[in-house]
């Protein structure tokens, strides 16, 4: 490679060698130099060193998202060191994986169906960028957040959008989301692999979770913990705990009902299915407004377990 001319940084899992060889005969047909790790690293080098140095000096970088990628912590290495020095980052996917929390806020070429087509796609958007411009002044605090590798405000709902019925389950994410800030103590995020968003209520010694909206890939869901929240007057009592449980379930088809046993575990609902209606949404959140006026009034107080 031609160390005086810019060139483009390859993020790739080792595992990905044909997806790599589509991209890279790609960028020198097009006459781009490509930074491969395994070709460009001299012997003895520090190997961690000349990674982040090679980033930090390229004019782009290309991620070949697939599922070996998100299991590469090199890959996240990479690219997160790229978007903190605000190179151009292109996103070739070529199988069905989700986008992990610090890309989804970036468009992504498709390669899975048209390789052909979506190679001239890229080569064309690459074409449009500078390799050569000086960085620009450091991120904002919100930019920040939008390519950071936590959840946040600013990621976890559109990491949600990518998911099973997507467009609903972000819709009522970002409303329980909006409610909770409104309403309870504390809005947290927790989770790179599984990215979820908490509600906290500051009652007892550490403070009580009232719901968790959990960012499964299967299905999105939001959990209300009944089993942690009996360690709080007055669900230390396992009727009232019920009592919520039964609440939930006016929510659910009788096909999904939920058993007694989980008044004492973490019972969910799913977004989309359960509460993708303004009127079951609105019947939800008062099931949650009744959970957190209890633990405050309630709030230095035990009883004992009565069944």
């Amino acid at each position: 490679m031609n160390s005086a001319k810019p060139y483009i940084f390859i993020s790739h899992s080792k595992k990905d060698e044909s997806a790599l060889n589509v991209i890279v005969n790609g960028l020198r047909v097009a006459n781009y130099d490509a930074w491969i790790d395994v070709d460009d690293i001299p012997d003895g080098s520090s190997w961690m060193r000349e990674i982040e140095k090679a980033v930090l000096g390229c004019g782009a970088m290309i991620v070949i998202l697939t599922k070996n990628a998100l299991e590469s912590e090199w890959v996240e290495r990479e690219t997160l060191v790229a978007l903190n020095a605000r190179k151009p980052v292109f996103i070739a996917l070529f199988d069905d994986s989700t986008l992990p929390i610090h890309l989804v806020n970036r468009q992504y070429t498709d390669f899975r169906k048209r390789p052909d087509a979506a190679l001239k796609r890229l080569i064309n958007a690459l074409g449009k960028v500078s390799l050569t411009a000086p960085l620009p002044t450091p991120v904002s605090s919100i930019a920040q957040k939008r390519i950071s590798a936590n959840p946040n405000e600013h990621n976890f709902f559109k990491y949600i959008e990518q998911l099973p019925d997507g467009a609903v389950c972000a819709r009522v994410a970002r409303d329980l989301y909006q409610w909770g800030d409104a309403n309870a103590d504390d809005m947290s995020f927790t989770g790179r692999a599984a990215p979820a968003c908490h509600a906290n209520v500051y009652v007892g010694p550490g403070g009580a979770t009232v719901f968790s909206i959990r960012a499964h890939k299967r299905q999105p869901t939001v959990e209300v913990p009944l089993g942690r929240l009996a360690e709080f007057a007055p669900f230390d009592q396992r009727a009232e705990r019920l009592r919520v449980l039964n609440a939930l379930n006016r929510l659910l088809p009788d096909s999904d009902k939920l058993g007694d046993e989980r008044a004492d575990k973490l019972p969910n609902l799913p977004l989309a299915k359960t509460l993708g209606t303004d009127a079951a949404l609105d019947a939800f959140k008062r099931i949650l407004q009744g959970i957190i006026d209890d633990l405050r009034k309630h709030d230095g107080s035990s009883s004992p377990d009565v069944t």
